[in-house]
């Protein structure tokens, strides 16, 4: 669905140009020229509006503000990021990079990766690529999320946790990106048991609104309504996952975040109480999908989840990671 919404909106985008450059080549050319800057440039512009919005945010809070260096680059790293996920990823190659799922039990845990708002499974073209590489079974999902509510991502997130575990006899690591760490949430206190089989190890979120964002509140939609700070959804969410026995009690968790973040800010809305904290300092939202010490960190959570018994496994903590996948 998020595929076919892309594509219209990159033809229509295509015919605003071509209309554009019909009507006012003939009587300006300086005009046409100008009016065709304007639109190579919007992205970069919205994208630039977003950093602004998280800079007024954090002087509201009274946080520090980065250097105005790092966040040219976070800005210029997140434009060249959301281009091609949008611009070509998501739109056009959603299955370019197939799941990695082998016929017989390879002796390790694998990874289930969970998109956000807005995105489809190729955001993780990258990363299907190298866990594929590197041996690690792996499932990347895509959820009707554009107009639904969070709660719409269950079913296909149960399927590929099952799936995973089917091929592996070992719970999964999930790794889920901005609102798809609010799906993983909701998806855990909705099952069974706290116990059951498919309930993760593991749990990465990169980027993830877990205190709400403030920039829910310049969106609409029924997803986009549950991740505004203090809403009642992800107040009752809370709640019930500070219950004693709690699926989200028996996980370990990691939260990756940084203080140039352009869609979740303040940063540290990002983080849960008592996960391990992951900064990826210097990187904006969708950058932070590329950085070494996430991957280096999933890959440390699939080893550990190897080497133990496919037992129900406690709260933990790890120290922060570096390096790469690979």
């Amino acid at each position: 669905m998020v595929a076919w919404w892309l594509r219209c909106m990159t033809v229509l985008n295509l015919l605003v140009l071509a209309a554009w450059l019909a009507w006012a080549w003939p009587r300006s050319v300086p005009w046409a020229l100008a009016g065709m800057l304007l639109w190579l440039l919007a992205g970069r512009l919205w994208i630039g509006a977003q950093f602004v919005c998280m800079v007024l945010a954090k002087r509201r809070c009274g946080e520090a503000l980065p250097p105005a260096a790092t966040l040219w680059r976070a800005w210029n790293a997140e434009c060249r990021a959301a281009l091609r996920a949008f611009g070509w990823d998501m739109a056009w190659a959603e299955h370019a990079q197939a799941d990695y799922v082998p016929d017989r039990p390879v002796g390790s845990a694998g990874v289930v990766l969970v998109h956000g708002w807005l995105c489809n499974r190729a955001m993780w073209a990258d990363a299907l690529y190298q866990l594929r590489v590197a041996g690690v079974p792996c499932v990347a999902v895509s959820m009707p999320l554009l107009l639904h509510r969070i709660g719409t991502g269950r079913a296909r997130l149960d399927a590929a946790a099952q799936r995973i575990r089917a091929v592996t006899g070992q719970r999964p690591v999930v790794v889920a990106h901005s609102m798809g760490g609010l799906v993983v949430r909701d998806w855990l206190r909705s099952l069974p048991q706290a116990d059951a089989p498919q309930r993760p190890q593991a749990v990465v979120t990169v980027a993830s609104p877990h205190q709400g964002t403030w920039m829910a509140y310049l969106a609409w939609g029924p997803n986009v309504a549950q991740m505004r700070p203090g809403n009642p959804w992800l107040r009752q969410l809370q709640t019930e996952e500070a219950r004693s026995g709690s699926a989200a009690s028996q996980i370990r968790w990691h939260c990756a975040l940084s203080e140039t973040d352009n869609m979740v800010f303040p940063g540290t809305t990002a983080l849960l109480p008592g996960a391990t904290p992951l900064w990826l300092h210097g990187m904006a939202h969708i950058e932070m999908l590329q950085a070494p010490a996430l991957w280096a960190l999933v890959r440390q959570q699939v080893e550990a989840g190897s080497a133990e018994p496919d037992t129900g496994l406690g709260a933990g903590t790890d120290g922060d990671a570096a390096g790469s996948i690979m």
